[in-house]
């Protein structure tokens, strides 16, 4: 147990949670690779952020980098697998965070191409990464990268306490993403009126159903005009009445519930 006064601590588990409640209502796979950006860029500052979320197959590729940096894309795809951190993970299969410094020395990083014709056009002279696997044929990859000071010891250690969070996070979003692509869409308003059939107020409705299709409970705040505390507290009701204990089952039960109404002689 920390002490109360280490401040030092106290502040690291605040900004995991944070960066853990950032992420982890984040259902819908496109909000989730988005809002992952901006939570890691908040919790550990950096100059650029990239996600790359590979599957199977060409199209099952991902590729998002903020800020954008557009006249390294190209060069970047072609250098890609010189990347030292890359090189290592294939080599060690270990998707733990490291920084450049932990695999490669300066004078070396400066003597590939890679460093050459991406790195030093944006100014990066440090990157730190890890994957988040999610099966033998799908990863997603994030590289953190800054252009005047190293990731810290600290800042290292952070992003494997946070790691298998957001591991989780991410199965979710997978496991969410394939669900929806099984089901036909459900039109809104027979959502709701299912839901207050089936017991819940208008409120637990529209926010089961925004839950349904992935949005996290920030967006559902804001869309609804309401406070994230509200919204967890209408989470807890409406999760009781399901007889759920987790986002993902309760979305399950959403399209289920929308289904039976809208089958034919209900």
């Amino acid at each position: 147990m920390p002490f109360v006064g280490d401040t030092r601590v106290v502040a690291r588990e605040s900004a995991l949670l944070e960066l853990i409640g950032d992420v982890f209502g984040l259902l819908d796979i496109d909000e989730l690779r988005g809002g992952l950006l901006q939570a890691l860029h908040r919790a550990l500052p950096s100059d650029y952020v990239s996600l790359n979320d590979v599957g199977s197959t060409p199209e099952e590729i991902v590729t998002l980098m903020a800020p954008e940096a557009p006249h390294v894309e190209a060069t970047w795809a072609l250098h890609a697998h010189e990347n030292p951190l890359l090189r290592h993970h294939l080599r060690t299969l270990d998707g733990r965070a490291y920084r450049f410094s932990d695999v490669i020395s300066q004078e070396e990083l400066h003597e590939l191409p890679l460093y050459h014709e991406v790195y030093a056009p944006l100014g990066v002279e440090h990157q730190m990464a890890f994957t988040l696997p999610s099966g033998s044929d799908r990863v997603l990859a994030i590289a953190l990268s800054r252009c005047d000071h190293d990731y810290t010891d600290a800042e290292r250690d952070f992003a494997n306490e946070a790691r298998p969070f957001l591991i989780q996070a991410y199965l979710n979003a997978l496991a969410h993403h394939s669900l929806r692509g099984a089901r036909p869409q459900i039109p809104a308003t027979l959502t709701l009126e299912a839901l207050v059939a089936a017991g819940f107020t208008a409120r637990e409705a529209e926010v089961l159903r925004l839950v349904a299709l992935g949005r996290s409970n920030q967006h559902i705040a804001s869309a609804l005009g309401i406070s994230d505390r509200t919204v967890g507290k209408h989470l807890e009701h409406s999760f009781r009445k399901l007889g759920v204990s987790d986002r993902s089952t309760a979305a399950g039960r959403v399209w289920e519930l929308a289904a039976m109404a809208e089958a034919p002689g209900r």
